[in-house]
């Protein structure tokens, strides 16, 4: 019975604590109510769209994260906002916000910048040739036309007028031995004197394929028409170096003159080709006169300003 007494103190007293422990439990059970209910409140207010405030969102801005439910809603937020709706694929994230979406837009950002890196590489325009590159014997040509008053040009290597040009200068007697072409108005092709010298007479150079020999029998009776008139029935001209379209102007030449002095001033793509034509005929070409050192050249008639 002692025993008996003794212990029934300590079985009131673990009573009494099971019911604090019980009583801190149902408070802590009303406090997660109340937070639940608080919770549920601000999770509903976060599913509703941002415009009409009456639906939920179903759709989210990659611009600015703006919360919508429908294509009018959309619409709406742009035009409150002036959202563009793309995403900024510069703005900084931090990496706790990084993503697999995150991760292959900066991806695909990259290739599009190298992209149009690598277009404007191949779209850069090529510079131009330098002088430097050309041949010793060209730089030569150029500079002894250019000593005669003549500006000479060459074309890209390969191309047709190059692979015919003959011209060339002979050191020993300071001579430069031109290729000329001579385009007859009505007469079916190309007549050329390979090796004309700068200071011999047109007039010589042209007569030499009015006269009869037993290589260019067919070319005389092609030009008899020219050899009928002589040199007081024929013009001869040569075509302006840089012509607009349908320009068709020329400078007209002197037969009774040098090479040298008739193209004094002028500009000359690989070598001259001079256009002949009959005197009272169309020459096909609007007949200038050049300055003797400027070479732009002024129309027949008109007067300088």
């Amino acid at each position: 019975a002692g025993r008996r007494g003794r212990r029934a103190p300590q079985q009131t007293d673990m009573s009494e604590a099971g019911d604090g422990v019980a009583a801190r439990g149902t408070d802590q059970v009303e406090a997660g109510t109340s937070m639940a209910g608080a919770g549920g409140e601000s999770g509903a207010g976060e599913t509703l769209c941002e415009e009409c405030r009456a639906c939920a969102f179903k759709y989210k801005c990659p611009g600015c994260g703006a919360k919508t439910c429908s294509l009018a809603c959309v619409r709406a937020h742009k035009a409150r906002t002036s959202c563009t709706g793309l995403r900024d694929k510069t703005k900084y994230l931090p990496m706790v916000k990084m993503g697999d979406r995150e991760l292959f837009s900066d991806i695909a950002f990259l290739d599009d910048a190298k992209r149009v890196r690598d277009v404007a590489r191949r779209c850069r325009p090529i510079p131009p040739r330098k002088e430097n590159n050309l041949p010793h014997f060209m730089k030569t040509l150029r500079f002894q036309a250019r000593k005669r008053g003549t500006r000479l040009l060459f074309l890209q290597p390969g191309m047709e007028r190059r692979t015919q040009n003959t011209t060339y200068y002979h050191r020993g007697k300071d001579q430069l031995y031109w290729r000329v072409e001579w385009r007859f108005k009505g007469v079916e092709g190309v007549f050329a004197s390979g090796r004309v010298e700068d200071t011999q007479v047109l007039s010589e150079a042209l007569l030499s394929h009015f006269a009869m020999t037993k290589d260019n029998a067919l070319s005389c009776h092609k030009l008899r028409d020219y050899a009928r008139a002589g040199l007081d029935g024929i013009v001869a001209c040569l075509p302006l170096h840089r012509q607009r379209p349908g320009q068709g102007e020329a400078f007209e030449l002197d037969l009774h003159k040098s090479l040298a002095d008739n193209l004094l001033g002028k500009t000359v793509v690989e070598f001259p080709v001079v256009h002949v034509g009959l005197k009272g005929q169309d020459p096909g070409f609007a007949l200038v006169r050049g300055d003797a050192r400027g070479g732009e050249g002024q129309p027949k008639g008109s007067e300088s300003t």
